[in-house]
């Protein structure tokens, strides 16, 4: 699975996600209506930079939530799944888990990971399931609050503001951080499950491993 390019697609329009954002955001901040305070036609001009900078950001969330579900409907082509598993997508992170979860319906007979999850029985699948769930959702925690150190830790830097004061600015807009922060978390735990049999491919590879694929 890891080396259908559908998958590689999926990872690739995944990862584009916070790209889209980024340039999304700079190009908000970019038209600022407020420079043109003390200009002529200041009333006319601030209502139609208004109205750009609120067609940036609808384009932006549309280009985030059409990411979203081009990469989910990847997913489920990369598995040789019917298209009536995408309104899975709806569901966030935990449908995108589910559909991640879905065995290939046509492996490819390297594919190491795969041959893995067609060893387990039905009981052994779910316990495995589960155990992954809560471990990505931990790891992603964990990678969450290593990316929100590292970000202070560089603002502190390149502003020559203390990591305090920066942590006091944050707590002071808490709501806003703590969504951020969790839409982060979801983030890397969508992507901990689309990197699991990459993973775990290159790490057979590494070690040479060769899986056959039963048709079971």
């Amino acid at each position: 699975m890891a080396g259908n390019r559908k998958y590689l697609w999926a990872v690739v329009v995944f990862l584009a996600i916070p790209v889209i954002l980024v340039a999304g955001g700079a190009i908000f901040a970019a038209i600022d209506p407020e420079k043109l305070a003390g200009r002529m036609n200041y009333a006319r001009n601030f209502q139609l930079l208004q109205m750009a900078r609120g067609a940036a950001m609808t384009a932006m969330f549309a280009a985030v939530v059409l990411a979203w579900f081009v990469a989910c409907a990847l997913l489920i082509r990369s598995k040789s799944r019917p298209w009536h598993w995408l309104p899975l997508s709806l569901l966030g992170p935990f449908g995108f888990a589910i559909l991640a979860s879905l065995r290939d319906q046509s492996p490819q007979p390297s594919d190491l990971y795969e041959s893995f999850v067609r060893r387990l029985n039905i009981w052994l699948r779910a316990l495995y399931e589960a155990v992954i769930f809560v471990a990505a959702l931990n790891l992603a925690w964990e990678m969450m609050l290593v990316k929100r150190e590292a970000t202070i830790y560089l603002q502190s830097i390149m502003t020559g503001v203390s990591r305090e004061q920066i942590i006091a600015e944050q707590n002071a807009s808490s709501g806003m951080w703590a969504f951020s922060e969790l839409s982060e978390v979801m983030y890397f735990f969508v992507l901990l499950y689309l990197l699991r049999p990459i993973c775990v491919n290159i790490v057979g590879a590494a070690f040479g491993r060769r899986a056959p694929i039963s048709s079971g």
